[in-house]
């Protein structure tokens, strides 16, 4: 090969490496990246929700009479074991007075039966009584002694009725309720439940019950504290304590029915007031801030675009708190040092090489 024609071949070899270089640096797209920043400032929640007593009692009697007194009505402060009203009811009292009588005659029979079964067996002994006419003793002894049995729970039961002839408070509370005046006839064997005397509820400590969303649910501890509102009461902060959630979510709701617990002391608070919760939950594991523009929706997920070895890919992330500029998103495999496409083009797709210009 002459000279000329080594470099007419060497500057050819040169032009095409420069053109594959440079179709290379073109298919390439330039792409600007930013960290995500682990979020740490504690996130607000706000739900309403409502108080409830902390106990409930609907008073019934099973004693049938008449009201002879009523000691409390509605608003009135009760304790516990304290008499609320009293019910007349002779013919239970005379019942009673039957059952007695009835046990004393039993008490005699048996006895005597067992006196006489006692002569039998020393009769029987000295052949002076047949062994049948022992055994009809014995017999007649041992059926006495089983309906002083049955007299004597008789008698239990009428007297234990008794007792619900005086109506006492099951607990210490407030009476929130009347259903009856003095005069009134009251059944105590009625099978509805219209014939009730009070309703009594304990107020000095209330249940504040949300329903709480998932994202919340899912984040509430035994140690779980709300600041409580109420419009009616302005300048007023309660603080509610977590007790219980039902663990379960409504199907019709999606959200799940937790309890919290407000010291009443004073009383202030009724019952049935309407009251909003705050709380002040750190982020869950995960959770990042990043810039807004860096998140993309595509077939109704929210993901990111990141740079893997050069190369595009995409994380599934679940949006949160958006304050403007930046927003919390979570993910399980995001980390601190993995580089986000910020404003990513449409057109790209997982697996384009990329160069990160900044």
């Amino acid at each position: 090969m002459s000279y000329h024609s080594y470099k007419r071949t060497a500057s050819l070899a040169l032009w095409w490496l420069l053109a594959a270089a440079s179709l290379t640096a073109q298919d390439q797209t330039a792409v600007s990246t930013v960290l995500p920043i682990p979020a740490s400032a504690a996130s607000a929640y706000e739900l309403p929700g409502r108080t409830e007593a902390l106990a409930s009692a609907t008073i019934f009697t099973r004693a049938t009479g008449i009201v002879c007194e009523r000691r409390f009505d509605i608003g009135d402060r009760v304790k516990a074991g304290e008499v609320l009203a009293v019910i007349d009811a002779p013919e239970l009292d005379r019942a009673v007075e039957a059952a007695r009588a009835t046990v004393d005659q039993a008490s005699t029979r048996a006895r005597t039966a067992r006196q006489v079964a006692q002569r039998s067996a020393g009769l029987l002994s000295s052949h002076a009584l047949s062994q049948d006419e022992s055994e009809q003793r014995l017999s007649s002894a041992d059926e006495s002694t089983a309906a002083l049995a049955v007299a004597t729970a008789e008698l239990a039961r009428l007297e234990e009725l008794q007792k619900f002839t005086t109506v006492r408070a099951p607990f210490e509370g407030t009476i929130s309720a009347r259903n009856f005046d003095r005069g009134d006839r009251m059944r105590g064997d009625s099978a509805t439940s219209e014939g009730w005397l009070y309703r009594l509820v304990r107020l000095d400590s209330l249940r504040f019950v949300i329903s709480a969303t998932p994202d919340l649910a899912l984040r509430l501890s035994n140690e779980a504290e709300a600041a409580v509102r109420f419009n009616e009461l302005p300048g007023r902060v309660f603080t509610a304590k977590l007790t219980r959630s039902s663990q379960v979510f409504d199907p019709a709701s999606g959200t799940m029915r937790a309890e919290f617990l407000i010291e009443n002391k004073d009383l202030l608070l009724p019952a049935g007031l309407t009251g909003l919760a705050t709380f002040h939950l750190p982020p869950p594991a995960g959770t990042f801030l990043l810039s807004t523009n860096a998140l993309v929706l595509r077939q109704g997920k929210a993901m990111v675009a990141i740079v893997r070895d050069g190369k595009v890919d995409y994380l599934d992330v679940l949006p949160g708190k958006n304050s403007g500029l930046t927003m919390e998103v979570t993910s399980a495999t995001l980390t601190p040092a993995t580089p986000v496409i910020v404003n990513p083009n449409a057109l790209l797709r997982a697996g384009d090489p990329v160069t990160v210009t900044k």
